[in-house]
């Protein structure tokens, strides 16, 4: 491996092929005593920013200067990151793995997946960041605080979902917290644009933690500001076809009026518009959007707004 530390296996199950289900841990053990933080990313197999945060973390951390250590899981879901889809291949039911935690020894390979972290990863650490992306089409930029908001604000997002301490516990996060472990969950990048711009983004927020943390020195670069939200929604649209974006990829991170149009879903056979999506909030802040013409189902995830009214504004 590059970098440092050593790479450690987490055994799964033997699938029907003969090839063995494991799951690699990135161990890195610092000189002296401190917290053990575990970073885990692509749950979901389309996924890929989160991979090149955990690399770039391994090659830039120094053990020397490292107090406590490091438990980063690349690739959480190899199933699933095989076909390079969300759900997971071979999962009996939903499909999501991220909905079936803590797991069961009876169960499919997800629920086997998600068994193998929830006794043997998680054990391991003391804290946990949890790193999702937008997948293939979504780009996303904000992130979800599951009780210690101190820690999600290192992390250096500008928007924060504040859930107080409702982890799911079907969630890996919530497993983490239901086991005495704080841990919050990053939304950031995907659409396979600005990779460059959110990987070293990502990285630069575990860094921040560490930092937050005490495991190595200096302080969490931050924004002038943070947005401590309530409510973020989902506009989803109802009905299938191609999603015409009408807002630009900039606007990801921005202010948005109360009824703004987002987008438009128009039929590829007949071309007419079957569906206009706007912005519910008075004032909001862009967290998600597709920035290309893409494909969408009835459900599918297409924008997601931040609402402003009532939102607790810190400054750094």
């Amino acid at each position: 491996m590059s970098g440092a530390g050593r790479v450690e296996w987490i055994p799964v199950c033997t699938l029907a092929s003969g090839a063995p289900l494991r799951l690699a841990v990135h161990c890195v053990d610092g000189a002296r005593d401190g917290p053990s933080l575990g970073v885990v990313t692509a749950l979901h197999g389309d996924e890929i920013v989160g991979i090149e945060i955990v690399r770039r973390v391994v090659e830039r951390v120094d053990p020397r200067a490292l107090r406590g250590r490091l438990r980063l899981v690349p690739v959480a879901n190899p199933l699933a990151f095989e076909t390079l889809t969300r759900n997971t291949p071979l999962q009996v039911e939903g499909g999501n793995l991220n909905r079936v935690f803590p797991g069961t020894a009876g169960g499919d390979p997800a629920h086997l997946m998600a068994q193998a972290l929830a006794e043997h990863y998680l054990p391991q650490i003391t804290h946990l960041v949890d790193i999702h992306n937008g997948g293939t089409h979504p780009i996303v930029d904000y992130c979800i605080s599951l009780g210690d908001l101190a820690m999600t604000r290192a992390f250096g997002q500008t928007v924060i979902k504040d859930m107080g301490e409702m982890g799911r516990s079907y969630t890996l996060a919530g497993t983490a917290i239901q086991q005495g472990r704080p841990a919050m969950i990053v939304e950031v990048g995907g659409g396979y644009f600005r990779d460059e711009h959110y990987a070293q983004m990502g990285a630069r927020g575990v860094f921040n933690v560490m930092k937050h943390l005490g495991m190595v020195d200096g302080t969490p670069e931050l924004p002038a500001r943070q947005h401590v939200v309530d409510e973020v929604a989902s506009i989803r649209p109802r009905h299938g076809g191609l999603l015409y974006p009408a807002i630009p990829v900039e606007t990801l991170g921005q202010r948005i009026a109360g009824g703004t149009l987002l987008g438009r879903v128009v039929s590829p056979y007949t071309f007419e518009v079957l569906e206009e999506l706007r912005t519910p909030f008075a004032d909001g802040i862009v967290v998600l959007l597709r920035p290309a013409v893409s494909r969408v189902n009835p459900g599918d995830y297409a924008f997601m707004v931040a609402d402003l009214e009532g939102a607790r504004i810190l400054e750094n």
